[in-house]
């Protein structure tokens, strides 16, 4: 879906024109991403070749993209997006704040002030939402104090939890054997239909889960853009669906890109490769090479059942092999049961801290029930 609304004029404010970005913009935006690392042990940087604009569909069905001028040239920019997902069982809009990027020759100025006043404009165009997600990597520290320090202006924050991001490293498996009774199929022999009518029925027993539609799946853009329903893996028992998982290839159109290691990485990425030559994957990349990781992406498993999201999990690793890729990334909150499955792989941990940002109305966080969080990792 499209954008349909727009902001108001641009605004002038301390020599930086804030304005909504363009199609225009986008050659522009994509190399100030690039231009930007994450700390981290892998620190890394956005690549959205070819459209930032077309990559971001992903993030929302209703998105807005600040940019920040200064003498005729973007040195910031912010994403503000709409998406659709379960509130205790019941669905509703949410929204998503992302991209946020800014040059260092101008961080720490009134850029942040504006942003504020963007999306209270936003919001009060009825852009309608009960409070914004945020995620933020855990390494990045000076983020997270600037957000939890109250040095960015919003009205209340709360912090969700931490979302677990297992990379592990797509070896050479054997094909699991799947239990009596039970059959694992791959979702284009099953149906878009029926799959989102298992993710939403499923999904709805945990917070933030995204509702999916047919269409959605069958699309080849919007928010599962690069994603089809040969992708997903589905375990059957008779005609009664058990479980889900998808594996989200992103790279044609967003990517990762490794800018350096640190820590433990600095030493560590010298001795994969032996290791990765021995058992035939595909190298991890020196700095200034894409990470080439797909997603585990709409892992809906029936009542939590760890045996079958094992057997789902450990199919999709066997069929990824030698595909050219050199991780699954598996992310799932700590509190999720399903993750004590995902961490009996050998795999590279990466954390990801999740903010709900409230500005006018508190009621919707204190309403919520005790249903576990789920963060579709792709989309962020």
């Amino acid at each position: 879906m499209t954008d349909h609304k727009r902001i108001n004029d641009p605004v002038s404010s301390e020599g930086f024109l804030f304005r909504e970005g363009r199609r225009e913009d986008d050659a522009e935006i994509r190399a100030l991403m690039k231009s930007i690392s994450m700390p981290g042990p892998i620190s890394l940087t956005a690549d959205d070749d070819p459209s930032f604009f077309d990559a971001i569909e992903i993030e929302g069905h209703e998105r807005h993209t600040i940019v920040v001028e200064a003498d005729r040239r973007i040195v910031a920019l912010g994403l503000v997006s709409k998406r659709r997902m379960f509130l205790n069982g019941t669905p509703a809009d949410v929204g998503y704040i992302s991209n946020l990027r800014a040059d260092k020759s101008v961080r720490g100025r009134a850029i942040v002030t504006e942003f504020n006043r963007f999306v209270n404009q936003w919001q009060n165009m009825n852009f309608g939402v009960p409070f914004y997600l945020c995620a933020i990597l855990k390494g990045n520290r000076k983020a997270r104090e600037a957000l939890a320090g109250g040095r960015i202006n919003f009205a209340q924050i709360k912090e969700i939890g931490e979302l677990y991001n297992a990379a592990i490293p797509l070896l050479k498996r054997p094909l699991p054997k799947a239990p009596a009774g039970i059959r694992v199929i791959r979702g284009n022999a099953l149906g878009a239909k029926a799959i989102a009518e298992f993710l939403n029925r499923t999904g709805s027993k945990k917070q933030f889960y995204p509702v999916y539609t047919t269409e959605d799946i069958e699309a080849d853009g919007g928010i599962l853009r690069g994603l089809k329903p040969d992708d997903f893996h589905v375990a059957l028992k008779g005609d009664h669906i058990l479980g889900t998982i998808a594996c989200w290839n992103q790279l044609p159109f967003r990517r990762m890109m490794v800018t350096g290691y640190s820590g433990f990485m600095r030493w560590l990425k010298p001795l994969t490769v032996p290791l990765t030559n021995l058992l035939r994957l595909a190298p991890i990349p020196d700095p200034g090479g894409p990470f080439r990781n797909a997603y585990a992406a709409c892992i809906a498993i029936e009542d939590d059942h760890q045996d079958i999201f094992h057997l789902l999990l450990n199919t999709m690793l066997h069929s990824e092999y030698n595909t050219g890729k050199t991780f699954l990334t598996v992310s799932l909150m700590e509190a999720d049961p399903l993750l004590s499955v995902v961490k009996k792989h050998l795999h590279f941990p990466l954390r990801t801290c999740i903010y709900a940002i409230y500005r006018d109305d508190l009621a919707t966080i204190h309403q919520l029930d005790g249903r576990l969080p789920y963060i579709e990792a792709g989309g962020l």
